[in-house]
């Protein structure tokens, strides 16, 4: 009997205890329900690695060889914040000279995922990415150095 009481008396402390500290209480519960949603949501950072085999459907027509001309596209080395239609010995589409940015990630991810859209008439043999995923690692690849 007398550690029933114990237990009473304990299980009464705890809860005298949660109702002094409501907030902290409230606000514990809520970081851990959401904690893993976090870190989900955040996810990891796009792979350059990944993003090279998407290149492969970009390799059709460019390069990332700064030195390459053979390509059918402008080469992609240093795209990222390089103005649009910059480079002297490419003949770009008349859809894009005159055009007044710089390829930022934001506007490749744009083109990337539907390029007829943002650009018609450039690169008509690419259809787009879907996957924002892919689309990402493909900009973190064209980031880096050039192989």
């Amino acid at each position: 009997m007398a550690s029933i009481r114990a237990n009473a008396r304990s299980d009464a402390t705890r809860g005298e205890r949660m109702r002094r500290y409501p907030l902290a209480a409230t606000m514990m519960s809520i970081a851990i329900a959401l904690s893993p949603a976090v870190a989900s949501s955040t996810g990891p950072a796009p792979s350059a690695q990944e993003g090279k085999k998407h290149f492969i459907r970009c390799a059709a027509c460019h390069s990332t060889n700064a030195a390459d001309r053979s390509a059918t596209g402008p080469h992609l080395n240093g795209i990222v914040g390089r103005a649009a239609a910059s480079l002297p010995h490419f003949a770009y589409a008349s859809e894009l000279r005159g055009q007044d940015f710089a390829w930022s990630p934001a506007r490749l991810d744009a083109f990337l995922q539907s390029p007829r859209t943002t650009h018609p008439g450039m690169c008509p043999s690419f259809n787009g990415l879907a996957q924002a995923e892919h689309r990402a690692a493909l900009i973190a690849y064209l980031q880096q150095p050039a192989d």
